[in-house]
């Protein structure tokens, strides 16, 4: 067998079902046999080994036997050692490839399998990570890599031996919860429940969201995203979508019965527990409600507002005890009175300050005004977040000058209409975020993005000056998401609904995406330090932007500029990671 090998940055990612012509189809385009890192302290590191063969093969990433239903095939197994690192400290695991929506595939899981069937002239990338813990000395640590190769019950060989160096700077990140990045990255829990096949709500259901409750507090999530109706988004009108039928409702997490003598009561409890459970975990800035303004409908299929009186169409089902049916509110003041003992729910709680009653993308501003100033009669101490989705509607939003109202803005909204988006900016206070989903189609975080646009998303956020990021997917999968995730395409495109995979075992499974998401809002976060902190931080700043961006008006990121990304934005991981030094370097002179 014929094994080429290669080593690769945290961000490199190679499409599977056309080859080149460029380079012989058994052979790597690339071909890097050591690599250099950086990281400071509570920090991380990460390089990918590539390997590709002649022939069908195992891979092992642990010190254990291997035999396969394909056959008597060659093992190869990989040991990584790093100078005073405990092997605690070090990942080693397989990437799994999904099929996008050109039908060719592409690297994204990161696996737990110890041992994964590799066939012949595929690149399997492994993905090797070292935790770099606070009290890390700083200094360069040598690392290695070695290759062992067998068949069934021959000895192993040693192949090969790469390496690596990782330098650890005198500098140490913020904890994730604790960095001043605003990241909100939807949890879309029932969808959860559904892929794990567990009760909704149940006991289950939440040791199971703990496991993706965990994987958000390490990013550095800052919101409690909770649902108080029935399906909000009805569905993303996921009954329309015929060719790969999936279930996409969020169902409310507040239990409401009606008494016999005509009294409601609302079980909270769901909602006490889920908070209570992403606090343990750091994530308490902000309380998310969903499913009280901007009600997406759908009245020719029947998805409209059950209560005419109310100028939204909130769904709030409750089981009435007279006759032991369930029924929905259709009463507007009945909707009220529900809001009202919600509100007090959040203040007996002590949180109401921080809770944030979000509209997802409102279409019609005189609607939305009547919507807003429904909700401020009824339930006064809970603010509002609105996520803007039109540029035409961005310029109209004068109307709330003067107010406190959160923004997240689609990034294309706010590049199309810079001007209208500076103007809220100083009219309007709050929180100032923005959001990619289904577009733009640059920088976004898809299937076939480059994974440096993954990256990108906190450099946006720095450069631009927005607070923060938003984004809809963490876990809205089609059905049977480990088997096909493209969904809905050409408006969604594969990887448009998620950052991780829902494991066999009820955990989250993370992907390259996540770990490059992760890596720019850590860049996020140093640079601000160095705004902080540094006396020169204005020359520095730009120094790096200039190498990471190639325009200077970064609102020429709007399609309308019809640029290429490589004419917007650097493609070369060097580059990123030359910024990184920089401002280490920067911030670790600081102390000396």
């Amino acid at each position: 067998m014929n094994l080429h090998y290669s080593l690769a940055h945290e961000n490199y990612k190679q499409a599977h079902g056309i080859f080149s012509k460029t380079f012989a189809m058994d052979q790597l385009e690339i071909n890097q046999q050591t690599i250099a890192l950086i990281s400071a302290r509570r920090d991380w590191a990460a390089l990918q080994l590539l390997l590709k063969a002649d022939e069908d093969m195992t891979l092992t990433v642990k010190n254990r036997p291997s035999f396969t239903p394909h056959g008597p095939l060659v093992n190869v197994r990989i040991e990584v050692d790093l100078d005073g690192f405990p092997d605690s400290d070090l990942s080693v695991m397989p990437v799994g490839y999904v099929e996008d929506d050109d039908r060719q595939y592409r690297p994204d899981v990161l696996l737990e399998d110890d041992t994964v069937f590799v066939e012949r002239l595929k690149v399997q990338p492994v993905w090797i990570e070292a935790a770099v813990s606070a009290d890390r000395s700083p200094g360069i640590y040598q690392g290695t890599i070695r290759i062992y190769t067998h068949k069934m019950f021959e000895d192993e060989i040693l192949a090969r031996t790469m390496t690596f160096t990782l330098r650890v700077y005198d500098v140490a990140l913020d904890d994730p919860g604790d960095n001043r990045f605003y990241l909100n990255l939807w949890l879309h829990m029932s969808n959860i429940a559904r892929k794990h096949e567990v009760p909704l709500w149940s006991d289950r259901h939440f040791e199971i969201l703990e496991h993706y409750v965990r994987s958000l507090a390490q990013l550095g999530q800052k919101s409690v995203m909770l649902f108080v109706s029935e399906i909000p988004w009805s569905g993303q009108n996921c009954f329309k979508i015929v060719n790969n039928l999936s279930d996409l409702f969020e169902y409310s997490m507040v239990r409401i019965s009606r008494s016999a003598a005509g009294e409601f009561r609302y079980d909270f409890s769901v909602l006490e527990k889920y908070i209570d459970l992403c606090s343990r975990y750091g994530i308490s800035r902000e309380i998310e409600v969903h499913g009280l303004l901007n009600i997406w409908t759908c009245p020719a299929e029947g998805y409209a507002g059950p209560a005419a009186d109310y100028p939204d169409a909130i769904r709030l089902r409750y089981l009435d005890e007279a006759d032991g049916c369930g029924k929905y509110m259709k009463l507007g003041a009945e909707i009220r009175q529900y809001m009202q003992a919600l509100e007090q729910f959040f203040v007996r709680k002590g949180i109401v300050d921080i809770v944030r009653i979000t509209a997802d993308e409102p279409g019609d501003i005189l609607a939305y005004q009547l919507r807003v100033q429904a909700l401020k009669e009824i339930v006064p101490r809970m603010k509002i977040k609105t996520i803007v989705g039109h540029p035409e509607f961005l310029s109209r939003l004068d109307c709330f000058a003067g107010e406190e109202m959160d923004l997240i803005v689609h990034l294309e909204a706010a590049c199309d209409d810079w001007a209208a988006w500076q103007k809220c900016q100083n009219r309007i206070s709050g929180l100032k975020g923005y959001y990619v989903c289904c577009g733009p189609q640059r920088p976004n975080t898809f299937i076939s993005s480059p994974l440096l646009e993954c990256r990108l998303i906190g450099l946006v956020a720095a450069f631009m000056g927005f607070d923060g990021f938003l984004r809809w997917n963490y876990t809205v999968w089609p059905d049977k998401p480990r088997e096909r995730i493209s969904y809905k395409y050409p408006v969604w495109q594969a990887g448009d609904t998620n950052f991780v995979y829902p494991a066999n075992n009820g955990r989250p499974l993370l992907s390259l995406r996540y770990k490059n998401l992760k890596r720019g809002i850590e860049d996020y976060a140093l640079i601000r330090r160095l705004q902080d902190l540094h006396p020169d931080s204005a020359r520095i700043i730009a120094q790096i932007r200039d190498r990471v961006f190639k325009i200077q008006d970064i609102a020429l990121l709007s399609a309308k500029s019809r640029k290429k990304p490589d004419e917007l934005f650097s493609m070369n991981g060097e580059d990123y990671a030359e910024m990184k030094r920089t401002v280490l370097e920067a911030l670790e002179s600081l102390s000396n």
